[in-house]
């Protein structure tokens, strides 16, 4: 079984590059290869398991997900698509109730795979940086940014983000640094800038290292000024189009959160309960808080904050800077709910309370 989980691990690190460029479609949802490798990977692990599960709260989380879900009834077609949301965060979460068994060789090959994601970023970047095309996808149009294999200039940010992280704590070579940074930039994602200058602040004042702190703001105004200004309302770091959109999502999502202000509306029947369902972007709002308390409610939110700040108890301050690099960044998006990065953070969760990675 551990030689099952392991070939499974692999194929998984394999679909997290390819991100939204494969959907294949089960009994007529159509959703990321990565999602099914989830799933099977949290399945082969489970049963490949010799230690007892360490986290209580995100059971009893994953419990009262469950029953918000039987409590919310909708049409079978709805339900369907809710039933695979469901299975695809208790999958991710169980990574963090038996975490997964992450030896050198799966290490360097998660490395590899970053370092792959990142290449091809900058190859769409230069090669194919007009997607408009694919809004009759459902997609965001996009324009001169970079998106990546997601599609999506924001999450793509943020992995970038937490793989420079990762960098820097392996004391990776300057230009590895620099290749990534480039390429973070180049998606001119403010949440992911913001989350860049918070973090690395707060491990500069942890060490005390001052010339960190100047180095990282420094790097910041340089970055805005000479970031080019591209074709499109995206390449525009002072467009306040997006701010005004915010606004009317967490607008939306408080109202349906008072529909059911407790237990919530059902992880996930969002796609079902906005407007303009088709899109890719309304499995969620624009904060995973939000998000967290529209389908769990107060309780399941309440147990969801109380899972990761009960991981951060005499934690690495690697593990710290990743976890509030990701608060920071769902603060604007819904990052903590994402599975490319909430699968980073499982594959990184071994070093909660050890030292830093050693690429």
């Amino acid at each position: 079984m551990a030689l099952a989980t392991k070939i499974i691990l692999y194929l998984t690190l394999i679909a997290f590059f390819f991100g939204q460029l494969i959907r294949p479609t089960i009994f007529g949802v159509t959703l990321p290869l990565f999602d099914i490798f989830i799933v099977l990977l949290a399945i082969a692990n489970f049963f490949n398991q010799n230690t007892k599960e360490n986290n209580h709260y995100i059971l009893i989380f994953i419990f009262i997900a469950i029953i918000s879900w039987l409590i919310n009834p909708l049409k079978l077609s709805n339900s369907l698509t809710s039933i695979f949301y469901l299975l695809r965060i208790i999958s991710l979460l169980s990574f963090f109730v038996y975490p997964l068994n992450i030896d050198k060789n799966s290490e360097k090959f998660f490395h590899i795979i970053l370092f792959t994601f990142t290449f091809f970023g900058l190859l769409q970047y230069f090669f194919y940086p007009d997607l408009t095309t694919f809004s009759s996808l459902n997609w965001d149009p996009h324009l001169y940014r970079l998106v990546g294999t997601l599609l999506d200039p924001t999450f793509t940010a943020l992995i970038l983000l937490l793989f420079l992280i990762k960098l820097y704590f392996s004391s990776a070579n300057y230009l590895y640094l620099i290749f990534v940074y480039i390429s973070l930039a180049l998606t001119y994602s403010r949440s992911s800038l913001l989350a860049f200058f918070v973090v690395f602040s707060y491990i500069s004042i942890t060490t005390k290292k001052i010339t960190l702190f100047l180095s990282t703001t420094l790097l910041i105004i340089l970055t805005v000024i000479l970031l080019p200004r591209m074709p499109g309302e995206g390449t525009k770091l002072e467009r306040t189009s997006s701010i005004k959109a915010k606004i009317v999502n967490y607008q939306q999502g408080v109202n349906l959160w008072q529909q059911s202000p407790l237990i919530g509306l059902g992880y996930n029947r969002l796609p079902s309960l906005q407007s303009n369902s088709q899109s890719h972007s309304k499995s969620g709002f624009d904060g995973s808080l939000l998000t967290i308390a529209v389908c769990t409610g107060l309780v399941g939110l309440v147990f969801f904050i109380l899972s990761f700040t009960n991981s951060l108890k005499n934690s690495s301050l690697y593990w710290q800077s990743l976890l509030l690099t990701v608060f920071v960044h769902s603060l604007f998006a819904n990052s903590l709910l994402y599975p490319w990065i909430l699968f980073y953070l499982a594959l990184e969760f071994k070093y909660q309370k050890l030292s830093p990675p050693v690429s």
